[in-house]
């Protein structure tokens, strides 16, 4: 069912438990305690204690032994995604969602880059479309551009300078291709794939991801279609209002997940 359908009530359940997957994806792998998983989320020991059995009945937790609880790993990139997944990814079960629907409505590869800030880098985390026998075809006689869609500086296409333009502060003076982008929200560029474009939009939360009220949220990633060079022009336009609405629409059915008010303490 279209997450966009659901009632308040089942988005407000879907998000509490995305709430205590998400603390889990940030403590990383390995088992951890309850009181710190509980401490990263904004609700009381019960709730969290009914979240992470629902995970474990879905088999995306573990319980490896009393009061510890881990995410269960990842399996390795398979060939679905043509190599095109950094190998860090954990991307949150809202953003395959999004992905997904996306990928159905234009019938494009769709891409989710984030950004790293100690390499400048921008890496993708999750892809959707990668199926399409065109893109296998081409990547098998261009293998080198695997590598650049997968990772690559910013400045190098438009999945991260849709990101790059926003990341300066407010007061900061942009470059004049870059300034356009910031006042479009929207980038377009070559892919890294000949005969292949992107256009791409940043995204200040993933769905499903937590957030502060109040706050200015930073750019976080870039969500990009990826299609054949053969009709420039009105279909990327189209492409990156799509973009805009979608990843709004999926953002708008997440909860605001409040500072955390709670003190954990042991539980049995």
């Amino acid at each position: 069912m279209d997450i966009g359908s659901c009632s308040s009530h089942q988005r407000r359940e879907r998000d509490r438990t995305n709430a205590v997957l998400h603390a889990l994806l940030q403590l990383g792998p390995g088992p951890h305690k309850f009181r710190t998983i509980t401490a990263r989320t904004a609700m009381d020991e019960r709730e969290v204690q009914r979240r992470l059995r629902q995970l474990l009945d879905a088999q995306l937790c573990t319980r490896p032994q009393y009061g510890y609880w881990e995410i269960r790993p990842l399996p390795p990139a398979g060939p679905d995604t043509a190599g095109l997944v950094h190998p860090s990814a954990t991307p949150l079960l809202d953003v395959n969602h999004l992905l997904e629907r996306l990928h159905s409505r234009t019938q494009q590869v769709v891409l989710l880059h984030t950004y790293s800030p100690v390499t400048s880098e921008r890496l993708c985390i999750a892809v959707a479309g990668a199926d399409d026998v065109r893109l296998r075809r081409e990547l098998a006689i261009s293998p080198g551009a695997v590598d650049l869609l997968r990772q690559a500086p910013l400045d190098s296409d438009a999945p991260g300078r849709a990101m790059l333009a926003n990341l300066a502060g407010h007061d900061v003076p942009l470059r004049e291709d870059l300034r356009r982008i910031w006042v479009s929200q929207a980038a377009v560029s070559e892919a890294p794939l000949p005969g292949w474009m992107l256009v791409s939009v940043p995204v200040r939360r993933l769905p499903g991801a937590p957030a502060v009220p109040g706050a200015e949220p930073r750019v976080v990633a870039a969500i990009s279609v990826m299609a054949p060079d053969y009709a420039p022009g009105a279909p990327l336009i189209a492409y990156g209002r799509l973009l805009r609405n979608e990843v709004q629409a999926a953002i708008g059915t997440s909860v605001v997940i409040p500072r955390p008010r709670f003190t954990a303490t042991q539980v049995a």
